[in-house]
């Protein structure tokens, strides 16, 4: 097993199939989307994937994105409840930007089963940070970092990067966010163990 990477930049044509294959292999159909969305994010943000290959097999993805100040308040009011996914506009995804703090949302973060154990998550986790270090040298500065975690391996992963339960989502998801010292932290001094 040879694995490597690539991003929604530099990926092979076609790839949103493959991540939509993943998705209604690990995703309950309520979960799962419509191939339509992942199209129509994809176009507002390319460079919104990282992407883990064995050979010509899909393996697992990232899919996070800069959101706008309106969806950030929406998803940390305190009475707010609700699960924002496939639902998510382009409008609600903003443009990298050098001039305000970039408050990140990661959609999506699906492995074929058959590579949840070994390298393919060590490598997205790995990548996802040397992104977020290319940006912040760039002068894109990390804000926030949140995500909805719908299993274990998704809390898991928002843990190690610095990320902290913030709530109980409706169906039992669970909300959780890396604040701005946090990714600071997560920048400087890596990924927890």
């Amino acid at each position: 097993m040879a694995l490597r990477i690539e991003t929604g930049l530099t990926a092979p044509r076609g790839f949103i199939e493959d991540v939509f294959d993943i998705d209604k292999s690990v995703y309950s159909p309520a979960l799962c989307g419509k191939i339509e969305n992942l199209y129509k994010r994809y176009d507002f943000c390319p460079d919104s994937f990282i992407l883990v290959y064995d050979e010509d097999i899909l393996a697992g993805y990232l899919n996070m994105f800069p959101i706008s100040d309106g969806l950030y308040h929406e998803l940390n009011a305190p009475d707010f409840f609700g699960m924002r996914d496939d639902d998510i506009e382009p409008f609600e995804i903003d443009t990298w930007r050098r001039d305000k703090f970039n408050h990140l949302f990661i959609i999506s973060l699906a492995i074929k089963t058959e590579y949840r154990k070994g390298e393919t998550i060590k490598l997205l986790g790995n990548t996802c940070l040397d992104f977020l270090r290319q940006k912040d040298k760039e002068g894109y500065k990390i804000g926030s970092i949140a995500g909805s975690a719908i299993s274990t391996g998704g809390e898991n992963f928002l843990k190690r990067l610095h990320g902290s339960f913030v709530k109980e989502l409706e169906d039992g998801y669970k909300y959780y966010m890396v604040d701005t010292e946090h990714a600071r932290r997560l920048l400087e001094h890596g990924l927890l163990l």
